[in-house]
């Protein structure tokens, strides 16, 4: 049945538009370069196979390169054909992956119970591999680690790029005789006349290198396996792995699978490729469908592979290529100006068909590109700051974007921005070594753990800490720099109480305590920035503590300093500033998709592009040369300049702030010079960086309002948040926004152990009594094998469930002997609209999102499991009814059934939620309760999310507090006031 916004969306496409979504049989490749409407066939191209054939939506996949582009895809897809848009299986290439992996578990036996390996875990690992006697020459005396980071990257590569330890092997032997027995290796002039050149020498070094480097890849694969760890790039590799051995695993997928749409097909890296093609084997005449555009290709780094995009047409001869010509973002000056730069990356002739030039279908007029010539930094900050305050005067609905190369250049744009009072949005990395909160934490941990470092302790004084005012911060550092602890100790007894705390507090503990002590605690939760940073401080804590399996806080300590020495960076991706600000500020990476009124490209100089050829240390079969990298950033700069609509301002400056000179982007000189306006500026001061002090506690406050919107619009919300907000509205902010990090607690370390044996028994053919009790034992030992939990506490629990097994094993037999269809820990979401009765406002959509325990499909069935670790309540307490009553749990079976009834495989189903309690009762039993849910009581939920959306748009909820007087989030709040 063809539906109306089918029938809207499709009567808008031009003639070419309407040929790509129309061609649905048989290989077609789209070249669609920027703003020719790529989301819009792929997304009606779908819809178009739905309408036309009898394929059911899980038959058609669609790959895309992002997260941002897949989720841009199904929110466009549901628009046009429902709810049916949930059940397309559009995944990025490493989401694909992971689902094939999770449904075909019989297939990837080996990869059950693997776990993700750290980074630290990963330096470890080969750390041990290099110390074996044989690879001695990749330990350099003086500097032992030196190739970790570059093995690293090196095993990185080879994966992305489907090489094998024994490909780059039988590579790098080749290469040697290769170079030995050609004669452009050989010296004709000199004392080394008739020998190799120092340039085949240096070659045949590398590859030697590479035939050790390759032992080391392959002993880090063994071990890895041994250890059941998985890397990030394991899942792409595994698949493709699985698909060319395993003839059944193919063929399933090969047969469920019967349309493949791949987006961004150019910077598909080889294993990705591979994968594809494997897949559309199966027809001669694959209903395969790519869509890319060569001149974007920007992540060759990531070991995309521009060939891949023209090799297809050689795969399938018959493949039909259909170009799109017609742009409805941009106006015509801006895509000439571009076109004739982006020219300059071709030969003459070469790739001719994929160089099509671009017509604008807009109706903006056509204005020149600026370029702004600014004698030094400081006057093209100040130029920037001035106009973009023109524009937001000007323009109130105005999309902005400031596109920069570099991480380290977005987050200083913001801080201009941000100290001259304009509003803009950011994501940037953040060291947690360097930044000021995390900074402070590792000073507080250096003076623990040497007392006599007194600048440390002096660091700690002067940022806040320990509630001093500014008069007792300087005598007291007068005291410190006169040697005088003693009185530092009757000043701030807790300082040293934290001090004794060392010899009997489990590692994590202890970072909680001197958190909670010194006031570090409540300075990071005024900052959500400084929460995230917090949050990759604990992260980092909790890696070294499992792999090192630490159990002395002094210990931990040790690991940690030593870490921030060698580390030099551990990078957290943080969001700052307003969500819907006007003002986007982003690297050129990011900004690949988007678009914008307006686009400013600062800094345009070649320090900040383009960079130097790093070394090779091995020989791999594809090598980067100094053009490869020349051409990237020429394509990188092509896109930023088409994320622009009416206009774009390049700028950049001839001195830095030291008075070196810098050199203009070679890039500028290619753009098309017929259409550049050119504007020299003359020297002005300095652009004001200083902050308004009376408005900082209103800014603080708008901050956490768009942070607590932007992290409910990207990922979305749980019933777990929904119940934080029905306990405390502060509770919510600072548990499910900020997410503040909390120590391990028993109940919880508990309760991940079990939902993991559950998942397991459900998995296992072999569900007898005692197999059941065998498999709950063998996972909470192996569960607490890595808990952080302090060691008695560990040891309590642990001997609380293996207890326990035999007598959950023997409650529940019955209950895993179940018929029907079962899936663990499904993964289910679906969206939530609310439109406010304010005139004009925007309809705001929420994705909810749930973990079910188990689902369990029999005929026209659905029961929803859900298991807890403790004693069973009756159903009047879990309705919230008794005295001791709470309706969370309720209110989750509640959540999680709204979840399911919105989904259309879910659809018209009788859905029957159940509570498992699986902490044995008196009488050896784990009852399972069902609960009947009446629509009122669905109808009360969704109110319940509907008034946390209102008070989050509001800013409502950051001046609610609690009924609880002792509630410890409600404290916080009133510490802030």
């Amino acid at each position: 049945m063809i539906t109306k916004k089918f029938k809207e969306e499709y009567a808008k496409l031009n003639p070419k538009q309407k040929e790509v979504v129309d061609a649905i049989e048989g290989p077609v490749m789209v070249v669609a370069g920027p703003g020719t409407g790529k989301t819009t066939i792929l997304t009606l191209r779908i819809a178009n196979i739905l309408l036309k054939t009898d394929t059911p939506p899980s038959g058609i996949l669609a790959l895309t390169f992002t997260e941002a582009g897949a989720k841009a895809m199904r929110v466009k897809l549901r628009k046009i054909i429902g709810n049916r848009a949930l059940e397309v299986p559009i995944h990025t290439f490493h989401g694909f992956a992971a689902s094939v992996i999770a449904e075909f578990q019989d297939h990837f036996a080996h990869l059950s119970k693997s776990k993700q390996i750290t980074d630290i875990e990963t330096e470890q690992l080969l750390r041990n591999i290099l110390n074996e006697k044989k690879f001695n020459k990749l330990r350099p005396i003086g500097d032992p680690d030196f190739y970790i980071a570059k093995i690293i990257g090196a095993i990185s590569d080879a994966k992305q790029e489907a090489w094998t330890p024994e490909i780059l092997k039988s590579f790098a032997q080749d290469e040697i005789e290769r170079i030995k027995n050609s004669p452009d290796s050989i010296s004709t002039r000199g004392k080394s006349k008739g020998g190799l050149k120092a340039e085949a020498l240096t070659h045949i070094k590398k590859a030697e290198r590479t035939i050790l480097f390759a032992d080391v890849y392959e002993n880090y694969e063994k071990k890895k396996t041994e250890e059941r760890k998985i890397d990030f790039d394991d899942l792409i590799f595994e698949l493709l792995q699985a698909l060319r051995k395993d003839e059944l695993l193919l063929q399933s997928l090969q047969e469920k699978f019967l349309y493949i749409l791949l987006d961004e097909h150019q910077d598909t890296n080889d294993a990705q490729n591979l994968i594809v093609k494997t897949i559309a084997d199966f027809f001669e005449t694959p209903n395969l469908f790519v869509v890319g555009d060569e001149k974007q290709a920007i992540y060759r780094f990531q070991g995309a592979s521009i060939e891949n995009f023209l090799n297809f047409q050689k795969t399938w001869d018959q493949m039909k290529i259909i170009s799109l010509v017609d742009n409805y973002r941009s106006h015509q000056y801006i895509l000439d100006t571009s076109f004739k730069m982006i020219e300059q990356n071709y030969k003459e002739g070469e790739h001719f068909d994929l160089r099509t030039k671009l017509k604008s279908g807009t109706k903006e007029v056509a204005n020149p590109l600026d370029l702004v010539i600014a004698p030094n930094l400081e006057t093209e900050e100040t130029y920037l700051v001035k106009n973009l305050q023109k524009i937001l005067k000007e323009s109130k609905d105005s999309s902005i974007a400031i596109i920069v190369r570099k991480n380290s250049e977005v987050a200083k744009i913001f801080s201009i921005l941000e100290a001259n009072d304009i509003p803009a949005k950011a994501e940037r990395g953040a060291n947690i070594f360097s930044h000021p909160v995390g900074a402070l934490y590792f000073s507080l941990l250096d003076f623990f753990r040497d007392p006599g470092n007194i600048e440390a302790l002096a660091q700690t004084l002067v940022s806040g800490l320990w509630d001093l005012d500014f008069a007792k911060q300087t005598r007291l550092i007068k005291l410190i720099k006169s040697g005088k602890m003693a009185e530092i100790e009757k000043e701030i007894p807790i300082l040293f109480k934290i001090q004794k705390k060392l010899t009997d507090t489990a590692p994590l503990e202890f970072l909680y305590l001197v958190a909670d002590l010194s006031g570090f605690t409540h300075m990071v939760i005024c900052s959500p920035i400084g929460t995230e940073v917090w949050r990759g401080i604990i992260s980092l804590a909790e890696d070294l503590t499992k792999t090192e399996k630490i159990e002395d806080p002094k210990i931990l300590i040790e690991a940690l300093l030593a870490y921030k020495k060698s580390a030099e960076r551990r990078t957290i991706k943080i969001n700052t500033g307003q969500a819907l600000s006007q003002i986007t500020i982003m690297t050129a990476h990011s900004s690949k998709g988007l678009e914008f009124d307006y686009v400013f490209l600062p800094y345009a100089v070649e320090e900040s592009w383009i960079k130097k050829n790093h070394n090779s240390y091995f020989v791999l079969p594809k090598e980067k040369k100094m053009d490869d990298n020349i051409r990237d950033e020429r394509r990188l700069f092509y896109v930023g300049l088409t994320r622009a609509k009416k206009h774009v301002s390049i700028s950049f400056h001839n001195e830095d702030n030291l008075g070196k000179v810098m050199t203009p982007l070679r890039f500028i000189d290619e753009l098309d010079q017929n259409f550049i306006k050119k504007i020299k500026l003359e020297k002005t001061n300095k652009v004001n960086i200083k902050r308004n002090l009376t408005k900082i506690e209103a800014k603080q406050n708008q901050e956490k309002i768009e942070y607590a919107k932007q992290v409910l619009l990207e990922k979305g919300l749980s019933v777990t948040a929904l119940n934080h907000f029905m306990d405390c509205p502060n509770k919510f902010f600072y548990k499910s926004i900020l997410k503040i990090p909390e120590a391990p607690n028993a109940n919880s370390e508990k309760g991940n152990a079990m939902h993991e044996a559950m998942s397991n028994i459900w998995q296992s053919k072999n569900k007898k009594i005692k197999q059941i009790e065998k498999i709950i034992i063998d996972t909470v030992n192996e569960y607490f094998r890595y808990s952080l939990l302090p060691l008695l506490e560990k040891e309590t629990v642990l001997e609380e469930l293996v207890a326990d097994a035999p007598i959950v094993a023997l409650a529940l037999v019955e209950h895993f002997k179940e018929a029907g269809k079962v899936s663990t820990e499904s993964w289910v979401e679906n969206y939530f609209s609310y439109q406010s009765s304010i005139k004009n406002s925007e309809k705001i959509e929420i994705k909810l999102h749930g973990k079910l325990d188990v689902i369990r499909e029999q005929e026209n069935k659905i029961f929803i499991y859900d298991y807890k670790t403790r004693k069973s309540l009756s159903l009047n307490a879990i309705k919230g009814e008794t005295a001791n009553g709470d309706d969370n749990y309720f209110r989750q079976l509640i959540f999680y059934k709204i979840l399911l009834e919105e989904s259309s495989k879910f659809k018209n189903k009788f859905i029957e939620p159940a509570l498992i309690f699986i902490k044995p009762d008196s009488n050896g039993r784990c009852p399972i309760v069902s609960l009947p849910i009446e629509n009122t009581d669905t109808e009360r939920v969704k109110n319940e999310i509907t008034n946390l959306i209102k008070n989050v748009w509001s800013g409502d909820f950051l001046t609610n507090i609690c009924d609880d007087k002792d509630c410890q989030y409600c404290g916080y709040r009133k510490l802030l006031t």
